[in-house]
């Protein structure tokens, strides 16, 4: 279920997992709009949305479909009789409230001009959408059309007047049976974010903030940063609950990766320029502690206090810069993955994109530990 945004210091794009913690998912970056931020929680509120062409010979059906739902505690939201004035209509009719939503029902029939059936886009299109968001969906359709060529294949109940009601009662009750269950299941196997920090801080591995220096390395990605300054090492962190975040990590890991050798490649540059100043400051001052000793005077230098000052900060931006540059030259780059997934595959391909680098490590739990060196974290959770 990857990371739960309470934890992280940074806005990270879409996070479609439910968290066992706090018992919400967020949708913070819209997928359609790229830089509009959404917010949207899923299954925030206790409704189905229902989508429909417009068409007056539907209404029975709707308000039948209406009562029934709301006799099981949800609320009905009808697509076409939403009504967002001063707002953006795709985000606060459409896309939000399938978002927001427990299941979803979608009414494909055809819009008949002139004998010709046309199949209605905006239906299709909201159809999609619920899709893509992984959403449990009742499609219906009047008996006598057809379905598009490439939905042909899912299971579509094809109503008329007689079983509509009996059919619209055993679909809305397995929708909920398999919501529900499904939401219980995901409580029961995932281990929270709460427990694996409470962790990895009892291993001396410190969560790194916005402030930290490699903070723009993995900002806009799925990845963690812990620093650990009694083995001095780094870590990337992250957690895979899902098949489909194995793609999204190794987009990211490979990002990252290139992104912490520039940081690399530009640290060296900063402790080499410093380590010039340095060496600069040492000379001047040499020279002036010559100079007084040849005079042999007790004649005030007024810019001894500001050189001897200016050494000082060199000494600790060239401290500071080692420190950094000591933790870097160990980074391990480790994830939390579902057991129940098969990660080999995934692992491999991790490998090889840290292979022409030296200073990385691949970790990952097993036996319901992670490891990093001698550094063993224990996971609570037998499922991991």
């Amino acid at each position: 279920m990857g990371w739960e945004p309470k934890y992280r210091y940074r806005h990270f794009g879409y996070t479609d997992e439910l968290s066992p913690l706090s018992s919400f998912r967020i949708n913070e970056q819209c997928f359609i709009r790229k830089q509009h931020k959404c917010g949207k929680i899923y299954e925030a509120s206790k409704s189905c949305f229902i989508a429909c062409p417009t068409d007056e010979s539907l209404e029975p059906i709707l308000e039948l479909m209406s009562e029934k739902i709301s006799r099981m505690g949800i609320e009905p939201i009808i697509a076409i009789k939403e009504r967002a004035y001063g707002q953006d209509i795709f985000c606060t009719k459409i896309c939000g409230k399938i978002i927001e939503s427990r299941f979803c029902i979608v009414i494909l029939n055809d819009t008949i001009i002139e004998n010709t059936n046309i199949p209605n886009p905006n239906v299709y299109y909201e159809y999609g959408l619920m899709t893509a968001l992984r959403k449990h969906i009742i499609p219906l359709q009047k008996e006598d059309l057809k379905l598009a060529f490439n939905i042909q294949s899912y299971d579509t109940i094809k109503y008329r007047p007689k079983n509509i009601g009996s059919e619209l009662d055993r679909a809305i009750k397995d929708a909920i049976r398999i919501t529900e269950s499904q939401e219980k299941e995901e409580r029961k196997t995932a281990i929270t974010e709460k427990t694996i920090m409470r962790k990895l801080e009892l291993g001396g591995l410190k969560l790194k903030d916005e402030n930290w220096f490699l903070s723009e390395v993995i900002g806009d990605t799925l990845f963690y940063g812990f620093g650990q300054y009694e083995k001095i090492f780094y870590l990337y962190l992250g957690k895979i609950d899902r098949l489909k975040e194995f793609q999204n990590y190794l987009e990211d890991l490979a990002v990252v990766i290139h992104r912490t050798e520039e940081k690399g490649e530009k640290l060296d540059q900063e402790l080499a320029d410093a380590l010039k100043t340095h060496t600069q400051l040492v000379k001047q001052k040499k020279a002036r502690e010559k100079k007084e000793k040849a005079s042999q005077t007790e004649k005030y230098f007024p810019e001894l206090p500001f050189e001897s000052s200016g050494l000082h900060e060199a000494e600790e931006k060239i401290n500071d810069l080692k420190s950094k540059k000591e933790l870097m030259s160990a980074i391990y780059i480790g994830f939390i993955i579902n057991p129940q997934l098969s990660k080999t595959k995934f692992l491999n391909k991790a490998k090889d994109l840290i292979k022409p680098y030296k200073r990385y490590k691949i970790t990952n739990n097993t036996n319901n530990k992670i490891e990093f060196g001698d550094i063993k974290i224990i996971l609570d959770s037998p499922q991991y």
